[in-house]
């Protein structure tokens, strides 16, 4: 089982994303207020990994995404690699499917040029709301098929 480490908002697509204590997730939109959810979307969700966030921290060379992305939830205790699509998770009171397991990497990233792999190809999924719930910081996350 796993737990969430942190929640973020962003209310104008392009600005800083705020770390907030709790979020409604609505179905079929994702985190009520939140410029990147929207009805119907792939991507109304993106989870990212404390592992994933540390490797990031601990790069040498920035990639690309480093300073502009920035996840919707962060979590621990589960492994990137049990999260394929089509994976249903329970994050509190809402229900996430797994839509999209990677983000995209960018061919002109020093990082691809240098033949390593990111942390964000990696450790990055891309949810939609399959049910609606209240998240906060500390909930649980457990896989439920």
């Amino acid at each position: 089982m796993g737990e969430v480490t942190k929640i973020y908002l962003s209310k104008v697509k392009k600005e800083p994303r705020v770390e907030v204590k709790e979020g409604m997730f609505l179905e079929d939109f994702g985190l009520e207020g939140d410029a990147y959810s929207g009805i119907g979307a792939t991507k109304q969700v993106t989870v990212f990994f404390d592992e994933g966030r540390k490797s990031l921290s601990e790069e040498p060379f920035p990639g690309l995404c480093f300073k502009r992305f920035l996840e919707t939830l962060r979590i621990s205790g589960i492994k990137a690699d049990d999260l394929k699509l089509d994976t249903e998770l329970q994050v509190g009171e809402a229900v996430f499917i797994v839509s999209k397991p990677r983000k995209k990497c960018y061919p002109e990233c020093k990082i691809i040029q240098d033949g390593r792999r990111c942390a964000l190809s990696l450790d990055v999924r891309f949810c939609r709301v399959l049910q609606t719930g209240t998240i906060r910081k500390g909930d649980s996350v457990k896989i439920i098929r």
